[in-house]
């Protein structure tokens, strides 16, 4: 679906959530809601609007749906920017597809035609026949309107949301000449849930620069990124007021003792209430959380369907699983060969072929010596592992010998699982899929991650293992979640129940089926 973008004018805001989903049959991506000047004649300053823009953005997905980006207009309430002329000069959005007004057009001045002059080709929809003789003003307006130079505030903002809208925009409401942002990056995130799907820190300082610059062009913005919890706050002295939510208002506190021992001066604190989310489910937090935005995106497609590399064939559909340790990988794909994936497990094909007749077997033998043979003439695991442990080159050794086996038997049981038992997806599972390469003869690559201590915790209960071994066993796994999740089209996460796992699968699987259809 092509993107679409609308500018609303509204004048009318005691019905603003009947205005807002009249504009849903337009399947906008993105939405400007600007004040008429006749608002911004009104009330005595931007400020004023503060509840009524959280009100706003807490309810926007009721009204508008999850796929529009609503983006309200502060600077249109500034006194010297309130009139159409002012709008048309601002820099973005670059195009429109749609101009709505909340009010019948006839009864204005006819300086709307700025804006139909500045948009070539652009739709204009009248949404209401109301009139512009009274501005209709929310029935509560903010009554402590003092302001700030220089404002500042922090956070991850990761994949901007309502609660970081609101966050932001509170901050610009606030400020009359400088917003200072600090974007967590580095350890700042390693506590987040999710945090291996957090954006790189730079995209998520350009998004939150371009919502800045869309809302108040006129202010001046520093988005910056921070390794601690202080950032610029430490040592800037012409900052006047912090933004914090309820959830971070100590860190505010602890702001300004920073700043007593550097001995600048003592920040205002403005705290504001997180919003609730009113779209929650179970295992998801109750309120407007980046956390609950990255859940979203388990059992999707991070990033586009690549093009098959052209030493794969088409069919079958070929899927690497990797997964660390505990991390619920087993039961994944229990469900994917429910739904009709043939599994190839690389790590049963490599213990079959230590065993005896198997020529493996023989060139390790061959390589490592008899002494690594137990009485029964098996290959004692504990006894060659002493070997290539200790000598980096040895384990090259017998890594190339396995892994060039392992992948020759999975390519095998791969043909026969399509040609003889009719399977049109694969999946094929092994720890060590990165470091082998064997991801290169995949079509995509899907992984099932939970965090350290989620997996330390599972040993301990599922193995019995004392916190130490389990501890060991985690670390010594041969991919990070980071890195899996970096390689991966698709990812899981088994944290929570069990219902939501099956979601997950269920639309990974969706995904490959409807693409598959397509294809044909």
């Amino acid at each position: 679906m092509p993107s679409r973008t609308g500018i609303l004018t509204a004048v009318h805001l005691a019905n603003i959530a009947k205005t807002l989903c009249a504009t849903r049959p337009y399947a906008l991506s993105t939405l400007y809601l600007q004040f008429h000047p006749q608002v911004a004649a009104n009330v005595s300053c931007p400020r004023a609007l503060g509840r009524f823009v959280a009100s706003v953005y807490q309810s926007s997905v009721t009204w508008l749906g999850s796929e529009v980006d609503l983006r309200i207009v502060t600077g249109s309430l500034r006194p010297n920017e309130a009139s159409f002329e002012a709008f048309v000069n601002r820099p973005r959005p670059a195009t429109v597809d749609y101009l709505f007004y909340d009010y019948a057009l006839s009864s204005g001045s006819g300086s709307e035609r700025c804006l139909t002059e500045r948009y070539p080709g652009v739709k204009v929809v009248e949404l209401d026949t109301l009139g512009l003789d009274q501005v209709s003003l929310p029935t509560e307006l903010d009554k402590t309107l003092r302001t700030y130079r220089n404002v500042v505030l922090g956070g991850t903002f990761d994949r901007i949301h309502a609660g970081h809208k609101v966050l932001l925009t509170q901050a610009v409401l606030l400020a009359t000449e400088r917003v200072v942002v600090g974007v967590t990056e580095g350890g700042m995130i390693k506590s987040k849930k999710l945090h291996e799907l957090i954006m790189p820190a730079a995209h998520r300082i350009e998004h939150v620069k371009e919502f800045l610059e869309d809302i108040d062009p006129f202010l001046r913005y520093e988005v910056v990124p921070i390794l601690d919890p202080f950032g610029p706050t430490a040592t800037d002295p012409d900052m006047d007021l912090i933004v914090v939510s309820t959830e971070t208002a100590r860190g505010g506190a602890k702001v300004n003792e920073l700043r007593q021992q550097n001995g600048l001066n003592q920040l205002e604190v403005h705290t504001i209430e997180l919003l609730d989310d009113e779209s929650t489910i179970e295992d998801k937090e109750d309120k407007i959380s980046s956390s609950n935005l990255r859940m979203d995106l388990l059992g999707t497609r991070l990033r586009p369907r690549r093009p098959t590399p052209v030493h794969i064939p088409a069919k079958p559909y070929i899927i690497g699983m990797i997964g660390g340790i505990a991390a619920g990988k087993s039961k994944m794909l229990e469900r994917f060969r429910e739904f009709g994936a043939g599994v190839v497990d690389c790590d049963k094909i490599g213990h079959e072929l230590y065993e005896p007749g198997e020529d493996c077997y023989e060139q390790v033998v061959a390589t490592f010596g008899r002494e690594i043979l137990a009485a029964d003439g098996k290959i004692n695991r504990r006894a060659l592992g002493a070997i290539v442990f200790a000598d980096r080159n040895k384990l090259d050794q017998l890594n190339e010998i396995m892994w060039k086996a392992i992948a020759k038997r999975a390519n095998e049981e791969i043909r026969a699982l399509h040609e003889q038992h009719g399977k049109e997806v694969v999946i094929m599972e092994a720890a060590v899929m990165l470091q082998a390469g064997w991801h290169k003869n995949c079509h995509e690559v899907w992984s099932c991650i939970v965090p350290r201590e989620e997996a330390i915790r599972r040993l301990m209960e599922r193995n019995q293992f004392e916190e130490h071994e389990a501890t060991r066993r985690v670390d010594s796994q041969p991919s990070s979640n980071e890195e899996m999740v970096q390689h991966s089209d698709i990812v899981f996460c088994t944290l929570w129940s069990y219902e939501y796992s099956q979601q997950q699968a269920e639309r990974a699987w969706s995904i490959v089926q409807q693409e598959m259809k397509l294809k044909l």
